[in-house]
């Protein structure tokens, strides 16, 4: 059974509707499914915004030094530590930086996207020829999404994101070295890390809202690098669709080792 035919069987009466895009680094060989299909990015589309703090620090617009100071207006609800801390708090962005991407904290991102500016992200995915990914409102802002707006990700344009991240593509080799260890730092590891081998090295970043499961990483194996990005939404059954991510995960691992 062909790669492809293998992931499609773990997929096969889940209900919800995924998008896949993977591929092994060193040997080019991809999987895709809906790769072109259009998600709401939950908590994914940080990993964008981290990409443009990165750009605009080698451009010499911001420092990660830079100091903010956490106020009772900046927090809200969701996953993350920040809203749980005391006002006055001294964090530099390269704090917020990795709450936003390690623990998802949307109190961090929401205080990043006032440092960066939404626009400023979506002109950078546009550069690098990213057509979907788009950010268009904050976290937990409820009423911006009502009216339509809704960040915006598809499987096949994560991954492009993530190849380059991972071939040193982004600003520079050290640049994308250093969002490459922050993602590393990841705490939520139910999905794409769920069942590979505990020692296995994962650059990944996850995101959930109402009937939606997302996880897209880099992961590294013994015999090279591959990429996966596993998207889910319309989910009726979250634990379901989460161990299918998982499931589709232990699968490309298997055959990449077994491949190369």
């Amino acid at each position: 059974m062909s790669l492809q035919d293998s992931v499609q069987a773990v997929l096969g009466g889940v209900p919800a509707t995924f998008g896949i895009a993977g591929c092994h680094l060193a040997t080019a060989e991809t999987v895709l499914i809906n790769e072109h299909e259009v998600f709401p990015s939950a908590s994914v589309i940080k990993v964008p915004m981290l990409v443009e703090v990165m750009y605009q620090r080698d451009e010499g617009r911001l420092s990660l030094d830079e100091t903010f100071t956490l106020r009772d207006a900046d927090k809200v609800q969701g996953s993350g530590v920040l809203k749980e801390l005391h006002d006055g708090l001294q964090l530099t962005l390269r704090d917020l930086a990795v709450l936003m991407i390690i623990l998802s904290d949307n109190t961090a991102t929401n205080m990043i996207m006032d440092r960066i500016g939404m626009d400023n992200v979506n002109e950078r995915m546009r550069g690098l020829g990213l057509r979907t990914v788009t950010l268009a409102r904050k976290m937990y802002d409820w009423e911006q999404q009502k009216q339509g707006r809704e960040n915006l990700i598809s499987a096949y344009e994560m991954m492009l994101l993530l190849r380059m991240i991972a071939e040193g593509r982004i600003s520079s080799k050290s640049t994308s070295q250093e969002i490459l260890d922050i993602m590393a730092r990841q705490q939520y590891r139910d999905k794409i890390p769920l069942l590979l081998p505990e020692d296995t090295r994962i650059a990944n970043k996850t995101g959930s809202i109402t009937r939606v499961t997302h996880d897209v990483g880099v992961v590294y194996t013994p015999d090279g690098a591959f990429i996966l990005c596993t998207l889910a939404k319309d989910v009726d059954d979250v634990r379901r669709a989460e161990r299918a991510i998982a499931d589709v995960s232990l699968t490309m691992y298997n055959h990449f080792v077994a491949a190369t």
